[in-house]
């Protein structure tokens, strides 16, 4: 176990995850403060806008559309991880945010249960997938600043190994939880 835990992905996967628990709790806690039901809101409108039009399809167009999306989004994390951490940082900082927004609005309004029906049956495939994403981004900015301090770390190789990770493991899991929310999500909120 211990070994496990002192590779360069797992320990980028900790971080993945520190940072979206975090930012999480920092958007659930705004959520529950005087005047955050407003931000929660105006967040949850604001992905509603973005997202709505994906709302409006039958569920196999869905599962495509919202494939799509997280796929794009996910090989962009890795891609750009040549920003030094930057853009990865950024994805898990403001999905952690609004996550923690929407499960405090929708606990608040419509009860905690509705809000783990909406989130958790796809959550729980697509968020460690996009974790992973993020953690492989890391890695690529890690090879790049090792680098540039002189060491022999070869990013172009690290992007190689991580791209091959997100056909083996991250798109495979993006494809499930994207069917996960297109025909079991709305059977659950439904009830």
């Amino acid at each position: 176990m211990f070994r496990f835990l002192s590779s360069p992905i797992s320990r980028m996967f900790l971080l993945s995850l520190a940072v979206y628990v975090i930012t999480g709790f920092l958007g659930y806690a705004v959520s529950q403060v005087q005047g955050g039901g407003d931000a929660s809101r105006k967040t949850i409108e604001a992905v509603a806008q973005v997202l709505g039009p994906m709302a409006n399809l039958e569920p196999p167009f869905m599962m495509v559309a919202i494939f799509l999306n997280n796929s794009i989004k996910a090989l962009a994390i890795i891609l750009l991880g040549f920003t030094l951490g930057v853009v990865p940082f950024i994805f898990l900082a403001v999905n952690g945010v609004v996550t923690g927004l929407v499960i405090g609005e929708i606990g608040e309004l419509a009860g905690v249960g509705v809000a783990v029906a909406a989130l958790a049956p796809h959550g729980i495939i697509e968020i460690p997938a996009l974790l992973l994403a993020s953690a492989l981004g890391f890695l690529v900015s890690r090879a790049t600043v090792r680098r540039i301090m002189g060491r022999e770390d070869r990013p172009g190789k690290e992007l190689k190994r991580s791209l091959t990770l997100f056909l083996q493991i991250v798109l495979p899991a993006l494809l499930v939880a994207s069917a996960v929310e297109a025909f079991v999500t709305p059977l659950l909120i439904q009830r």
